[in-house]
């Protein structure tokens, strides 16, 4: 999947992101409050409704066009706006969805799909039964043939969010009984396309350690260099009494104990959970991360950059970050510049901004901060 372009609109905040077109690689920047974390939070909504995982939906519209599978497609939606606060503190409303619509785009020509009102309902020309007014479509219609491709396309969205002790039942790990821990032979990244998005970072670590450890070791290799005073990483394992087990990170040093979280700081756990995120992304996954450098010391940041960078022909990236190291030594190219006026959101590409295509580099970033477009926080 590749997000090509989105527009959002919450008119229960009375907040508007005018449409933005991603490339493979986006860092977006901006001063704190113009609205780059909201982005992403939007993008994940997306995602939740695609999934129909837990989400409040109260008059939210948004379009969004992604290619997948090399078929582009777009898809519009918009809720119902109610008026009772009391949605705001639920964790998924009841509010209803009275419009949505899935198009491929074929040669510039946009051909119909699905097509749902508040008064009719059709896929691929054919009426639908009644569906369900709080779910959207693409779920409840997820393996009819035409929407199955389109529906798996979401599953390849990854909000990059480390964790690192996660109990869960044994029967709950999502390797497949088909599957022996032994069998080296299997695609790493059909593996991972097998296991559901929303595993656990760290349980995710504990699958390549023991069937891929030759990619565990690289990530091993790649991470030893960054912390020279590590000697090794490993995943570990704990049986509980409750028949649970606890996976969790575990590093060693100069001594001969394994130290477990909390005693890892949150930059070394953090460094590793981005390694091990990204190179289980299957290909044509979309990498989300809000604040790139958070937890991160300025030695885990340029190893960390050229990693992601590296990445960015498989995997498309949309990062948000404040920190000038981050910002100068990512290619200006890739720069998304987010601007708030009110309630609208707007995000412009710096290669769209004539100061920039002028500076050279090594005044890019100083005339990035004092910029309008930049400097274009709350009024």
């Amino acid at each position: 999947m590749k997000i090509k372009s989105f527009k959002f609109d919450d008119l229960k905040e009375n907040w508007h992101l005018k449409e933005t077109f991603f490339d493979d690689f986006n860092l977006l920047v901006g001063v704190s409050g113009v609205g780059k974390t909201k982005i992403l939070q939007a993008l994940d909504l997306v995602r939740d409704v695609a999934r129909d995982n837990d989400y409040r939906l109260d008059g939210i519209e948004w379009t969004i066009r992604f290619t997948h599978f090399k078929q582009e497609y777009e898809w519009t939606l918009k809720s119902a706006l109610t008026d009772d606060e009391k949605t705001i503190f639920l964790p998924k409303t009841s509010t209803e969805i009275i419009y949505e619509k899935i198009t491929l785009i074929e040669n510039n020509n946009a051909i119909e799909l699905l097509l749902r009102s508040e008064n009719d309902s059709h896929l691929c020309g054919e009426k639908l039964h009644k569906l369900k007014k709080t779910e959207s479509a693409l779920a409840s219609l997820s393996e009819e043939e035409d929407i199955a491709s389109i529906y798996q396309a979401f599953e390849r969205i990854f909000n990059e969010t480390p964790q690192y002790t996660v109990p869960s039942p044994y029967q709950e790990i999502p390797v497949s009984a088909a599957i022996p821990i032994s069998q080296r032979n299997i695609n790493l990244h059909t593996f991972f396309e097998n296991i559901p998005v929303d595993t656990p970072t760290v349980i995710k670590g504990y699958y390549l350690q023991k069937v891929f450890p030759e990619s565990f070791d690289e990530i091993k290799a790649f991470y030893l260099e960054i912390f020279p005073k590590v000697d090794d990483i490993k995943i570990d394992i704990m049986a509980k009494k409750s028949g649970e087990y606890i996976f969790s990170y575990a590093i060693k040093e100069s001594t001969d104990n394994w130290i477990l979280p909390p005693k890892i700081s949150s930059g070394m756990l953090r460094t590793l959970a981005h390694l091990i995120e990204i190179s289980t992304a299957p290909a044509g996954s979309v990498i989300v991360i809000d604040e790139f450098e958070n937890s991160l010391g300025i030695n885990c940041m340029p190893e960390l950059t050229n990693f992601i960078l590296d990445k960015s022909n498989e995997l498309q990236f949309i990062l948000t970050s404040h920190h000038p190291y981050i910002i100068h030594n990512i290619p200006w190219e890739n720069w998304q510049i987010v601007s708030r006026n009110g309630s609208d959101v707007k995000v412009t590409k710096a290669t769209h901004i004539p100061e920039l295509n002028t500076a050279s580099s090594l005044d890019k970033f100083t005339q990035l901060v004092n910029l309008p477009e930049y400097e274009g926080g709350i009024s």
